[in-house]
């Protein structure tokens, strides 16, 4: 007998087998199989098969287990058998209980041979019962039936062994199967031969059975295997790698295809294939991000230098309306067009995040108001601008500029989305709900709509669903916006009819005040006698500003770079009133040069003037009494302060 046959089988029908086999070669009434094992209260044993004559049956037939089990231990008691043993009546070997047990089970004689089991512990028998004639049986059959027993418990070795392939094989096959990648093994020809169940999701099928003999998925080419494909770098390189793309009805997904040669020269190929839709999206996303960095950097340093020459150019119209020369309306024009310039400038700083919200506040309502104009006289005529804007809206935290584009933004949209004409609500109430109160807007056009697919993505930077003609900057500057200043957007889409409808949500932070007028009258007498150092590597804003505050009665010194203004100061500090510099100096800042300043003199009057908007190191500052001025600004502003402060 091999002990190796037949694994496939239980353990059991393995032994029943060999009881089968024994009771046919011994010509036997019963043969039987147990286990035994001995402790310190004794032996313990158990019937593991047997088979026997209809007219004999033995204990598993006739549900005597326990009696079976009973005689097992007590066979085992006569143990080591260093050979078989023949027991006849009155089995005195057995003692009372196993004579009584033999005569239960009718035995007229038996054989019973035993064998350890290697390197497990515990002894297997085999025992021939006779129970209607009393045999002797030879020593060739003795010596057969202790090679049984050899046989039997290297079988139960083996069933041991087998045991643990077989859980080992229960785990990998499980591994294999809840892998989340795709794994399939594919033939020389691409074809599968098997998979796990994501392998036959990703392929569309219902199940691994019926995945198979598909094609497998690893190539850009028409068919798998020829050039192009990871098998065919696989059967070369041995492995192979593609990234395939594949159409789906409302998506496209993106797989990673990775094809290994199997070792032993089998033919066959280990093919695993990746979603990499997410990781796809998100590199593309830190690329897009990296072109809004470098945009926004490109926009912010535009932006500074066309506010220096927009502040160039304001002391100079601030001239022309004081000396009454010239035509009234046209430097109004002049005054307007150097306002709109100002607001490019700060949109194009919150392009590029420079502006922080520091400080910035307006009131929502005369923001809105203005953009109502703007559009009413700007969008085609076929495009009707309805307006419903509450009275008493109270203050946000953005400046005038950023309200105009968060809603320019919002209606050039929706201008986009009604190339036939349309309606284009502007509705802005006070939310009464929650603790906090808000500023609800909503911007409602009834236009196409916006497809349910887009929507997920619709404030993401770079994304546009108007194809080559888009920039997809537009809401996510909106975005943006919103949410620095503590705000939600929200958009509802249908496109059978309805529209689209953006709803921003803004906490009021202040009442709103009224607007104040175009310029404010400058005072001469409010610095006359003060001396003011001004700073400022431009020398058109540097003479313009020094003729205002010349005007206003003010000595001036000055300088167009900080080593200038510390020199010029450092002779005679006390004689300084007030100090003007611009941020933007070569070498030393000008936030540098004025924390030196207000090291010599804590209690200077100080202010900071810059093309950029305000960040948190210009707010620092505010700390030791600094004002801060964005430009272009009204010098007759800069002297009011100068005049307050001083």
């Amino acid at each position: 007998m091999d002990a190796g046959a037949d694994l496939g089988l239980t353990e059991t029908e393995r032994l029943r087998g060999v009881a089968a086999a024994v009771r046919r070669q011994f010509g036997a009434d019963r043969v039987w199989i147990a286990e035994a094992h001995g402790a310190e209260g004794g032996w313990t044993g158990r019937v593991l098969a047997e088979d026997s004559d209809l007219r004999h049956p033995g204990a598993l037939a006739c549900g005597g287990l326990g009696e079976a089990a009973e005689l097992a231990s007590q066979l085992a008691g006569l143990l080591p058998l260093e050979r078989p043993r023949r027991l006849t009546p009155p089995f005195r070997e057995l003692g009372e209980r196993g004579r009584e047990l033999m005569q239960q089970f009718h035995v007229a004689a038996a054989l019973a041979a035993a064998a350890a089991v290697p390197g497990a512990g515990g002894w297997r028998l085999v025992v021939v019962d006779a129970c209607s004639f009393r045999p002797r049986w030879s020593p060739r059959e003795r010596a057969a039936l202790q090679e049984v027993a050899r046989v039997v418990a290297r079988l139960a070795r083996a069933g041991e062994v087998f045991a643990r392939v077989e859980h080992a094989k229960r785990e990998l096959e499980l591994l294999f199967d809840t892998q989340p990648d795709g794994v399939a093994m594919v033939d020389g020809e691409g074809y599968v031969v098997r998979c796990n169940r994501a392998y036959a999701r990703i392929r569309g099928a219902e199940s691994p059975a019926r995945a198979l003999g598909l094609a497998a998925a690893c190539t850009l080419a028409e068919r798998c295997g020829e050039e192009g494909c990871a098998l065919a770098l696989a059967r070369r390189a041995g492995v192979g790698r593609a990234v395939v793309r594949e159409e789906h009805p409302e998506s496209v997904r993106w797989r990673e295809c990775a094809v290994q040669a199997v070792a032993g020269g089998t033919g066959l190929f280990l093919h695993v294939v990746r979603d990499v839709t997410e990781q796809k999206a998100l590199s593309e996303r830190a690329a897009q991000q990296a072109r809004l960095e470098s945009l926004g950097t490109l926009a912010g340093g535009v932006a500074h230098e066309f506010n220096n020459i927009l502040m160039g150019m304001r002391p100079a119209v601030e001239r022309l309306h004081r000396s009454g020369a010239g035509d009234p309306e046209a430097i109004r024009q002049l005054d307007s067009a150097l306002d709109r310039a100002g607001h490019l400038a700060r949109r194009m700083l919150a392009l590029s995040r420079q502006r922080t919200g520091l400080e910035a506040r307006s009131g929502i309502g005369a923001a809105l108001d203005e953009v109502v104009q703007v559009l009413r006289s700007t969008l085609p005529r076929n495009i009707r601008v309805v307006a419903e804007i509450a009275p008493g809206l109270g203050v946000v935290a953005l400046d005038a500029t950023a309200v105009h584009s968060i809603f320019l933004n919002l209606a050039t949209n929706a201008r986009d989305a009604m190339p036939d004409g349309g309606e284009l609500h502007i509705v802005a109430r006070r939310s009464t709900v929650g603790r906090v109160p808000r500023v609800v807007v909503e911007v409602r056009d009834t236009g196409h709509g916006i497809c349910p697919a887009d929507l997920p993505r619709i404030f993401d930077p770079f994304f546009s669903t108007k194809g080559s003609e888009g920039t997809g900057l537009g809401l996510a500057v909106v975005h943006r916006l919103v949410s620095e200043a503590g705000g939600t957007v929200t958009v509802e889409s249908d496109t059978e009819g309805s529209g689209t409808t953006f709803t921003v949500t803004l906490p009021v932070v202040g009442a709103e005040e009224a607007p104040r007028g175009a310029y404010a009258p400058a005072t001469h007498a409010g610095l006359d006698g003060l001396r003011v150092l001004l700073v400022d590597d431009e020398a058109l804003i540097l003479e313009g500003v020094s003729y205002f505050l010349r005007e206003a009665g003010a000595e001036v010194v000055a300088c167009q770079s900080a080593e200038e203004a510390l020199a010029e100061f450092a002779e005679a500090p006390e004689s300084f009133d007030a100090v003007v510099v611009d941020y933007g100096l070569p070498g030393l800042d000008g936030c540098a040069l004025l924390a030196q300043l207000l090291d010599i003199r804590p209690r200077l009057a100080a202010v900071l003037v810059s093309g950029y908007t305000e960040t948190q190191r210009f707010s620092a500052l505010r700390l030791q009494g600094v004002r801060f001025f964005q430009k272009p600004f009204r010098v007759t502003e800069l002297i009011a302060h100068l005049a307050d402060r001083v």
